[in-house]
């Protein structure tokens, strides 16, 4: 696999439990005979989804690059907005699905098995990719933070401390911390419940109800070499939990990753070094960058925005004549990166003062390396060193 090659799709586990066992079993056993490790959970009956899932999020170097990208497929295609095209596409296809009742999720892994292509060129044809946005805390310490290690005492204490919380925001309790260790940082993924939700159902013909807890997953990740925090949760609360429990447990300060430290990224490079910010030749994976949307606020008493959007944004400006102006604040920039190996560009976007939004999270570390190098996150400097 690709050396820049991370977690594809880390929130797997809540697809596979979407997905009939069956149904599941047969779109992995294709690859078992290449990996020993999917080998053995398969072999046993019912398969175990925990560990089906901890392998999955974090599969090695002995993973089969097909599997990783039929997962990252059937994951992005399995929303429930996406299911009535998904059917659609199914019989313009002339694939079978019989008369039984299937789940989005079933419904991809069941297209996929028949004619993969079916799932790509649907979703090369939409492009609707459910992006991840992590925000990033630096710690306050004047050195990068040492983990100290993710010992069982530490994630019960995790645990004790999120079920505590998310049972204030009636979320009920459960939660569940799974830790991944990697060289480069520590990935954790949190597993609570939401709030208690209410639907309509039909059962027989018969109109009725259920009343159930949905199940979540959250990403937490600390970064060895930068010393901060990245967060992906939908809430602002459960962030600023994340950032007290995990600073507590794992440093034995809850305040390390303060939500009131700002100033993770800025986008002044944009201004300061035009073009020239989007050099990438230095990044070993990356093959071109480019600027496809800014928005900056005017200095002005009305709330001001101008938002322009361009293959390319520098020469737009150029060619109708205008520059940004100095006393604007920049909001957001979008930039579509060409990635080694890859078919199509993606889209990074970041929005000061922490927040970072990515098609895939896998693409984090080369991202992050090329935002340091172009001096879009200037506190990392001390870490990096004083790159171009």
């Amino acid at each position: 696999m690709s050396g820049s090659f991370r977690l594809r799709r880390f929130s797997s586990p809540a697809v596979l439990r979407q997905i009939e066992p069956a149904l599941l079993v047969r779109f992995l056993a294709g690859h078992a005979s290449t990996w020993p490790a999917l080998a053995e959970i398969l072999a046993a009956s019912p398969v175990n989804i925990d560990r089906l899932a901890a392998l999955l999020m974090d599969p090695g170097d002995d993973a089969p690059d097909p599997l990783l990208d039929a997962l990252f497929f059937v994951d992005e295609l399995s929303a429930p907005e996406m299911y009535e095209d998904l059917l659609d596409e199914a019989r313009r296809s002339d694939i079978q699905l019989g008369d039984a009742p299937v789940s989005p999720a079933d419904l991809a892994v069941r297209i996929w098995l028949d004619d993969p292509e079916v799932l790509q060129r649907y979703h090369a044809e939409r492009y609707l990719v459910r992006t991840k946005k992590f925000e990033h805390f630096p710690s306050v310490s004047a050195r990068p933070p040492v983990i100290r290690g993710v010992q069982d005492v530490i994630i019960q204490g995790l645990q004790d401390d999120l079920d505590a919380f998310f049972e204030t925001r009636k979320k009920g309790r459960g939660t569940r911390v799974f830790p991944f260790v990697k060289e480069e940082a520590v990935w954790f993924l949190v597993r609570h419940g939401e709030k208690l939700r209410r639907e309509g159902t039909i059962e027989n013909g018969e109109s009725s109800s259920v009343f159930y807890r949905p199940e979540k997953y959250d990403i937490v990740i600390f970064d060895r070499g930068l010393g901060e925090l990245a967060v992906h949760a939908d809430a602002k609360g459960e962030t600023a939990q994340y950032c007290r429990a995990f600073g507590k447990r794992l440093f034995n300060d809850e305040l390390l990753f303060s939500t009131e430290v700002r100033g993770r990224f800025t986008l002044a490079p944009i201004v300061e070094r035009g073009p020239d910010c989007l050099v990438c030749s230095d990044v070993d994976g990356l093959e071109s960058v480019r600027l496809t949307e800014l928005r900056w606020r005017h200095d002005s008493q009305r709330y001001h925005v101008e938002i322009h959007q361009s293959d390319d944004v520098f020469a737009a400006l150029e060619e109708a004549h205008r520059s940004i102006p100095a006393s604007a604040t920049l909001l957001k920039a979008v930039f579509k990166m060409k990635f080694r190996h890859a078919e199509r560009e993606r889209s990074v976007a970041i929005k000061p003062p922490n927040a970072a939004v990515f098609d895939r999270e896998s693409d984090a570390p080369l991202v992050h390396d090329w935002l340091v190098r172009r001096r879009f996150t200037p506190h990392l400097m001390r870490v990096m060193g004083n790159v171009a």
